[in-house]
């Protein structure tokens, strides 16, 4: 039974803004936890900051990874409780809290928005508002990726770490997936923990040039929609 949870989270902040989401995590988590901040100055990718926690970690017993961005607000109380429940009762390696059904042949994987499933909140600093794709579902839904501001990981289940041909900040996310997927990793979007993510998102040179790597490296298995 898992019992703990390793938050991980890749920071250019100062050391004040990095204590401050510390105390918010202990404050809302509810359970058994560590948590470990990378400081990254862009020096390195998130797949290989995260990478080395899978690795310095590894012999840690009946522990859940959660990689989660450091511009996240969490809404749900004693949200790691919810978590290790659902590790606990479902067979999924890797939960998120938003994600897909289908994958395009493009590696964008909200091209299809009733293929989306998952509910976040939003904020641009003026206006908030939530993202809600067909949350109405019980337990977990299974989805072939998830969105990469909270990926939450049994590591007794994954085949694969995190893929450091993606450099940057963009794409780990499916990389990291989508090659778990595919060997045979199940994957779920729990609906259960809400989260403000205080950014709305935005594509770049880099965003897409890791998008044509994506697709280079899958384009025999894309698109795909879910396994039944």
């Amino acid at each position: 039974m898992k019992d703990k949870i390793i938050v991980v989270f890749s920071s250019h902040l100062s050391e004040r803004e990095n204590n401050n989401f510390k105390s918010h995590i202990s404050e809302t988590i509810g359970c058994k936890h560590d948590i470990h901040c990378h400081i990254n100055k862009n020096q390195h990718s998130l797949s290989k900051v995260y990478n080395r926690s899978l690795e310095e970690l590894k012999d840690e017993k009946n522990i859940v990874f959660v990689f989660v961005h450091n511009d996240v607000i969490f809404k749900t109380k004693k949200w790691g409780k919810v978590l290790l429940r659902k590790f606990n009762n479902h067979h999924q390696g890797i939960i998120g809290l938003a994600g897909t059904t289908h994958l395009s042949d493009t590696g964008v994987w909200w091209t299809k928005k009733e293929c989306m499933f998952g509910r976040v909140q939003h904020t641009d600093g003026f206006m908030d508002w939530v993202s809600d794709y067909g949350s109405d579902f019980k337990g977990l839904k299974n989805v072939i990726v998830v969105d990469g501001l909270f990926i939450a990981v049994n590591p007794d289940k994954i085949i694969h770490g995190f893929d450091e041909d993606f450099p940057g900040f963009h794409y780990y996310d499916l990389g990291f997936c989508f090659n778990n997927y595919i060997d045979g990793c199940d994957i779920g979007v729990t609906n259960e923990i809400l989260v403000l993510h205080r950014s709305i998102g935005m594509v770049n040179g880099d965003w897409e040039k890791n998008r044509q790597l994506f697709v280079s490296k899958y384009s025999n298995y894309l698109p795909l929609d879910i396994i039944k």
